[in-house]
C-alpha cells in the first residue's frame, strides 16, 4: 500500500465509529478546513492536567474558560479512562450533547494530556481523508525544559511534504504558547513546526548516545528523564509511524528492564537511525515491526513480561 494512503487508515485508537458525520461537519463547516480553527475547538473540549493544576492556584486563565464549576475531586487526568478517539468523542457528547463549540464550560471538558489531543487530531483529519499521523518526541517550546510531547504530521498534497504541527491546548507553565496565541502567531509557530523546535524521539535518543549529559535538559511534567523514558518514547514513535498510537506506559518486553546492556542500546540505535527518515525507511520499518515479535509484545500496568512466558516458549521467540 502507498504510504500516503496508509496514513488515511485508522487504528483502534483513531477509529471514530458513529462520529464520522460529526467530525466531517466540524472540519468542513465549523473549522472551514483550518487547523487553527480546529485548535480552538479542541481547546474547548479538552483540558490538560497542567491547566487544571494552575487553575487551583487562582491563576488568571480566562482564555481557557470559566473554572468556577470545576470539581477538583474528579480525576486530575482521565487518560486511563478514554484511551481511544471513539471513547473521547463519546464522553465529549455525553457531557454536552452540543459537542464541539466555542465557549464550552470548563467543567464539561475531558481532562486529557497531549497524546489524546494528538489522537483526536489524527482521527478527525483521517475521517476527512487527510493523511495524518501522531508523532512522539520532545518540544523545545514548552518552557525552561525540553518536555515530552505528542504532536502530529499531515501530508500536504499541495506542498508534497509532511508538515509537523501541534494543536494541543497551548499549555505550558510559563504561558509562552498562550502569549503567542494571544498575538495570533500560532499559524507561524505551531502549524508548521521546524526541526529546531522539536526533537523527534529518534533525534533525542541519538543525541543522548553521543552525549549522556544531553538528558539533563529533558523533563516529563517537571520530573527528570532517564534512558528508559527515552527508549519508551523511541518505541512509542515507532508504533505511531506504524499507525498504532499506544499508551504512554506500553513498552516492548525486551526493553522493560532496569538496566540496559550495550546490545540493547545498539538495537535502539538501529530503530532510531531508521526513524530519522521515516518516509524513506517506511518499508524497512514495517518489515522490522512485522518480523520482530518482541517489538509487538508489550508490557503495561496490567501486563508484565512473565505473562508472555508460555507464548515465548511455545513459539520459540528470541527475546533477549
Amino acid at each position: 500500500m502507498d504510504k500516503i494512503e496508509f496514513y488515511k487508515q485508522t487504528s483502534q485508537y483513531t477509529d471514530i465509529g458513529r462520529y464520522k458525520k460529526d467530525v466531517t461537519l466540524l472540519w468542513e463547516q465549523k473549522c472551514n478546513k483550518s487547523l487553527k480553527q480546529l485548535c480552538l475547538y479542541l481547546m474547548n473540549v479538552t483540558l490538560h492536567r497542567v491547566i487544571l493544576q494552575l487553575s487551583m492556584k487562582d491563576n488568571n486563565l480566562s482564555e481557557y474558560g470559566d473554572f468556577s464549576y470545576v470539581d477538583y475531586t474528579t480525576p486530575l487526568s482521565e487518560d486511563d479512562i478514554f484511551l481511544t478517539a471513539n471513547a473521547m468523542l463519546g464522553e465529549i457528547y455525553r457531557r454536552d450533547e452540543k459537542g464541539f463549540y466555542l465557549g464550552r464550560p470548563a467543567n464539561t471538558r475531558i481532562n486529557v494530556t497531549c497524546r489524546y489531543v494528538s489522537i483526536l487530531t489524527s482521527a478527525i483529519l483521517k475521517a476527512n481523508n487527510i493523511p495524518c499521523r501522531s508523532r512522539v518526541g520532545w518540544a523545545r517550546y514548552l518552557g525552561k525544559y525540553i518536555q515530552n510531547h505528542w504532536i502530529n504530521e499531515y501530508y500536504s498534497d499541495k506542498e508534497k511534504r509532511w508538515i509537523m504541527f501541534d494543536l494541543d491546548d497551548l499549555y505550558d507553565q510559563e504561558f509562552t504558547k498562550l502569549e503567542m496565541y494571544r498575538k495570533n502567531k500560532i499559524a507561524y509557530e505551531y502549524l508548521d513546526i521546524r526541526e529546531n523546535q522539536f526533537y523527534t524521539s529518534a533525534q533525542a535518543w541519538l543525541e543522548y548516545r553521543k552525549n549522556y549529559n544531553f538528558i539533563e535538559s529533558f523533563r516529563v511534567l517537571n520530573r527528570k528523564v532517564d534512558s528508559k523514558m527515552l527508549i519508551a518514547n523511541l518505541f512509542l514513535d515507532f508504533y505511531a509511524i506504524m499507525n498504532l498510537e499506544h499508551h504512554y506506559y506500553t513498552l516492548p518486553i525486551a526493553f522493560d528492564k532496569e538496566k540496559y546492556i550495550e546490545k540493547d542500546l545498539k538495537e535502539a540505535d538501529t530503530i532510531a537511525k531508521l526513524l530519522l527518515e521515516p518516509n524513506k525507511n517506511f518499508e524497512k520499518l514495517q518489515q522490522i515491526f512485522h518480523d520482530t515479535p518482541k517489538y509487538r509484545m508489550l508490557t503495561s500496568p496490567l501486563v508484565v513480561k512473565e505473562d508472555y512466558s508460555q507464548l515465548i516458549v511455545a513459539k520459540n521467540y528470541k527475546i533477549d
